[in-house]
């Protein structure tokens, strides 16, 4: 069980990452200018 439970807790790990990658690749996407994307991606860079 404890197995299943860490594949489970991975498995949901992974996902979150991906998804706030996605987020990351959607702001920078929409960002007006070239520096404001900098800025994005340095904010990001942060956490």
């Amino acid at each position: 069980m404890t197995r299943l439970r860490t594949a489970l807790a991975s498995a949901r790990s992974t996902r979150a990452r991906r998804r706030d990658e996605r987020e990351l690749q959607r702001a920078l996407a929409a960002a007006p200018t070239l520096e404001s994307a900098h800025e994005i991606t340095a904010a990001a860079a942060r956490f």
